[in-house]
């Protein structure tokens, strides 16, 4: 790779940073290329992105951004799973994806451009996705009025009951 291409690697990576909403630093050494294309796909399926970089270029690409965090972490073999729209589905991929191949090593990420450690990064595959968070609260927000319907139909249906008791007596 020439100088050209590295400087419009690293243009391109930086003008990446600003619409991600997590990043993921791997460390993806002794993982054999069908693992590798199997977790690729995952990634993508899950929405998200994968892609290898070199330590250098991506340091100069995150030096003054809110990645820069992770240049710690950018020692070795390095992969970057990323997103722009739901951390919880990556995180959840990969996490089920090291259980599976512990090839795959988390270094550290970035969640809305703060730091996360592996017990973070657990945590975060351990929540539920966007569309059952969505449902739980909107089950949470059709209680009261479910309640509500309940208490206001009471009195007709113990009417009607009273009424069939007494048409069934006489």
């Amino acid at each position: 790779m020439d100088k050209t291409q590295k400087q419009a690697q690293v243009e391109e990576m930086h003008a990446k940073v600003d619409s991600l909403a997590a990043v993921f630093a791997l460390d993806y050494r002794g993982l054999n290329v069908t693992d590798a294309t199997e977790f690729r796909r995952q990634v993508r399926e899950s929405g998200a992105s994968y892609r290898v970089v070199k330590n250098t270029l991506l340091k100069r690409a995150v030096g003054d951004t809110p990645l820069a965090s992770l240049e710690s972490h950018l020692q070795g073999m390095t992969g970057l799973a990323y997103t722009e729209n739901d951390p919880v589905a990556l995180a959840k991929t990969i996490h089920d994806f090291m259980k599976e191949v512990p090839a795959i090593v988390f270094k550290g990420g970035i969640l809305d451009d703060k730091a996360v450690d592996e017990s973070q990064f657990k945590s975060l595959a351990a929540l539920p996705s966007k569309e059952a968070l969505q449902s739980q609260l909107l089950s949470v927000l059709q209680g009261p009025i479910r309640n509500l319907l309940g208490v206001l139909q009471a009195p007709a249906r113990d009417l009607i009951l009273v009424l069939k008791a007494k048409a069934n007596q006489g």
